[in-house]
């Protein structure tokens, strides 16, 4: 497993700030009784801290520049191998790894060796990533993640109180996905078209969730329940979830109930948005 290193960890400003001491040191105890070449060392110990300083600036500032093409260049990479659908879906999929061993950005942590599956997949798909070190691989993982999280703040900034009959299918579909992501899972979404009666599939700690989305006017029967058990296999997950901002017939309760789908109506999801959200719905 590779060290865990800070993301701003430079050397060299250690080793110029550890010769600037010593030096200053220097001349203090060697030019301490003859104040004249004392102060002119001081001032040749100025000169040499302002070309540090200015070394140092230049360094990073072509650092950055050289990180940043490297990074675009990566990206542009991803794009043209068609490669962006794989990897977000690897961090959905994978993204909620536990335990010690694990690489960790803004809330996802992947075990090391899922990552190098992923590199070594990448790489047969046309991309040059380096075998020897973490950086290529993280930097993607990094803006795919970023990107993520940012799209996921701005959409779960609400003041007003909000209407669930103002959503359309896809819209309550978004809305969920939001909710799960916030309660710690990595969520996928299934498509839209062809989507085998499973509208997201939710991951936490090696449990696999079905979700079936139903925004309904009225109440939600057997037929949502029946489609969900037929995407628990489909989608090889090991639990079966209907979510409504409306409620279910007794039918569907009872055929729940012998199928161990879990039912989620509209009052226990305006409470769970309210706690993990923070936005009020109804």
């Amino acid at each position: 497993m590779p060290r865990r290193r800070r993301e701003n960890e430079n050397p060299i400003v250690g080793i110029v700030a550890g010769i600037g001491l010593l030096y200053f040191i220097y001349i203090f105890l060697l030019y301490n009784s003859d104040r004249a070449a004392y102060w002119q060392q001081v001032r040749y110990f100025v000169i040499f801290i302002v070309v540090a300083a200015l070394a140092t600036t230049t360094y990073w500032i072509l650092l950055a520049r050289w990180r940043e093409k490297r990074s675009n260049d990566l990206l542009s990479a991803v794009k043209q191998n068609s490669l962006e659908e794989y990897v977000k879906n690897f961090i959905d999929r994978f993204g909620a790894q536990k335990g010690k061993g694990t690489w960790v950005f803004r809330g996802y942590a992947f075990d090391w060796q899922r990552l190098e599956d992923l590199r070594k997949i990448l790489n047969e798909k046309g991309m040059r990533l380096s075998v020897n070190k973490w950086d290529t691989t993280l930097i993607l993982l990094r803006h795919y993640i970023q990107e993520k999280e940012e799209r996921l703040t701005r959409e779960s900034v609400s003041v007003l109180p909000q209407k669930f009959s103002t959503l359309s299918g896809s819209d309550f579909e978004n809305l969920l996905y939001r909710l799960f992501t916030a309660m710690g899972y990595a969520v996928q979404n299934t498509g839209k078209t062809g989507d085998q009666g499973g509208d997201l599939v939710a991951n936490l700690n090696g449990q696999r969730i079905v979700i079936q989305a139903k925004c309904y006017s009225g109440t939600v029967g057997n037929a949502a329940v029946q489609e969900a058990v037929a995407a628990q296999k489909f989608y090889d997950c090991n639990k079966v979830l209907v979510v409504t901002n409306s409620s279910f017939t007794k039918e569907a309760i009872e055929l729940a109930t012998a199928n161990g789908v879990e039912l989620i109506g509209g009052g226990k999801l305006s409470e769970l948005l309210l706690q993990n959200l923070k936005e009020s719905w109804g």
